[in-house]
């Protein structure tokens, strides 16, 4: 072997260990770590949960339609996913017609959209009967303390029947 071939082999030697130390300079220290992202829980867009009261517009059929007003106070809790609550109403319909109801609420949590469905008890004068009733609805958080409420309501009285549709605007306390 000559000098020569061996200053070329020497050479090339140089160059590739030179090469490939750039590839082998990280692998000794131990890897950097990540931290873990956080996750920031956000609370829900509005809760339920209280008291309110309002006015609603009616129309109900028995045995003709009629129109009339009303006013109502009830109390939401809200549950997380879940809204149950209860609402006492009365509705003047004319001509002097007096309906006065209860009813238990059960709502899925929306943030501020609530679809809900109602049952309850109902007293309808005249012709001063007793029924049963159930409904559904949905009610919207215009605001923190407004509420507006569309429902349909069917009421049996052990033979004649109701159908009821409501618009409502209720503060909330």
């Amino acid at each position: 072997m000559g000098a020569d071939m061996l200053k070329k082999l020497l050479a090339t030697t140089i160059i590739a260990l030179g090469a490939s130390a750039p590839a082998v300079a990280g692998t000794i220290a131990e890897p950097a770590v990540e931290p873990m992202p956080v996750i920031d829980i956000v609370a829900p867009a509005s809760d339920w949960t209280g008291f309110y009261a309002g006015v609603q517009g009616s129309v109900i059929a028995f045995p003709v339609l009629r129109g009339g007003g009303g006013v109502h106070v009830g109390y939401l809790n809200d549950m997380g996913d879940y809204v149950i609550g209860g609402e006492l109403n009365y509705n003047f319909l004319f001509p002097l017609w007096h309906r006065v109801g209860a009813e238990a609420i059960l709502g899925y949590d929306g943030g501020d959209v609530m679809p809900h469905v109602t049952l309850g008890a109902a007293f309808l004068v005249p012709p001063g009967i007793f029924g049963a009733s159930a409904g559904a609805g949905l009610s919207v958080m215009a605001s923190d303390n407004v509420m507006l409420t569309g429902r349909y309501r069917f009421t049996w009285f052990g033979g004649p029947t109701t159908h009821e549709v409501t618009a409502a605007v209720s503060y909330r306390f």
